[in-house]
């Protein structure tokens, strides 16, 4: 064989070695000598049924001058060539099935550049293993499966694939891992921050994210805004990184501006009440009412909003004044008002609930 793969072209450094004993004129004897090894493990690296070990490299480097990181980066690209083809040839036949439930999904990981071109089915499930963090794409569902069960007792797994779920969880951190933040999650100045970021809604739509962004990134959180997945009703995800890092990530969903920014606080809730390791889905969880509570008293801390419902009076004037008041959107206290049941949503009412399109995120 000389040290090189004929089915795949692979190189073994024993071929390198080989031609280098032809350039200058010496025999595998000599060599054998030289190093301090026999014939026999000489015969073995150079037919490629051997590895090159760093004792071994080092001992090369006095004989020929190469340096011994480059014959071990010779050996450590054989040896990833070879199990790149073992990996190739080992693809079982279930998993060829799985990319067909991401047709939707690679485009868009496509788009942000985590995944690149597919050459055919078996260069989509290696890529995707990488994407992914797996070795076999059948462990999927087994990862996602605590998420999932947080949905099974309210019949709502039906509503979720575990192999779009990963998808996204993995492109939410993919997307947020090289964004500049302060070094370490601080837990206090985002509490602290609670009323300059409640005060963002007050801003146009295109410059939210950029300032959301700094706000959370002055805190030690990359924030993003991340488009949803069909086959993932995923609301946001937090998750604390080993560096100390945080993340805080929300779907860019075309909805009413007052539902983006309760999902935005139950994210920061999580985040001050010490769960930052957390995947929020789109349906309702009764066990989370201090998530909501949370919520309400940041958006309209509950004395102020107790002396609106006593005054009993919700013109619109009333209400934006009161608005004013709180550092809040009126459809802020309009959507409060609705789900309290203390107006009713007319034509008139509709029309101040505005909504985010997050057309250029």
């Amino acid at each position: 064989m000389n040290g090189t793969d004929a089915n795949a072209g692979i190189k073994h450094p024993g071929a390198t070695l080989a031609a280098m004993l032809d350039l200058v004129d010496m025999s595998r004897k000599e060599l054998s000598l030289r190093v301090g090894v026999s014939e026999k493990h000489i015969a073995a690296v150079i037919d490629g049924s051997r590895d090159v070990s760093l004792p071994f490299a080092k001992r090369l480097e006095c004989v020929f001058g190469l340096p011994a990181l480059e014959w071990l980066d010779m050996q450590v690209r054989y040896d990833e060539a070879c199990f790149e083809r073992k990996e190739r040839a080992g693809v079982h036949p279930e998993e060829m099935e799985i990319p067909l439930r991401l047709l939707t999904v690679i485009p868009i990981l496509r788009k942000y550049k985590l995944l690149d071109d597919l050459a055919d089915d078996v260069d989509a499930i290696l890529k995707l293993r990488r994407f992914m963090g797996v070795s076999d794409l059948r462990v999927i569902p087994e990862i996602t499966g605590t998420a999932v069960s947080r949905l099974r007792h309210r019949g709502c797994e039906d509503d979720i694939d575990p192999y779009v779920l990963l998808a996204w969880q993995q492109m939410c951190e993919r997307l947020t891992e090289n964004a500049l933040t302060a070094p370490v999650m601080d837990i206090q100045k985002l509490g602290d921050s609670l009323p300059a970021i409640k005060h963002l809604m007050l801003y146009k739509e295109s410059e939210l994210p950029f300032l959301l962004g700094k706000a959370f990134a002055a805190c030690g959180i990359a924030f993003r805004l991340v488009p949803p997945f069909e086959g993932a009703p995923v609301r946001g995800f937090v998750r604390k990184f080993p560096n100390g890092r945080g993340m805080l990530c929300l779907t860019a969903r075309k909805e009413r501006q007052d539902v983006f920014w309760f999902a935005l606080f139950r994210e920061i809730s999580r985040i001050v009440n010490g769960n930052a390791n957390f995947v929020d889905f789109s349906f309702k969880n009764p066990a989370e009412t201090y998530v909501d509570n949370f919520t309400d008293e940041v958006l309209i801390p509950a004395k102020a909003y107790r002396r609106l419902v006593e005054n009993g009076d919700f013109s619109f004037d009333i209400v934006r004044r009161f608005a004013e008041s709180q550092i809040v959107s009126t459809h802020i206290v309009l959507a409060r008002l609705l789900r309290d049941g203390l107006i009713k949503e007319t034509e008139e009412v509709k029309v101040l609930l505005p909504e985010y399109t997050w057309e250029n995120v």
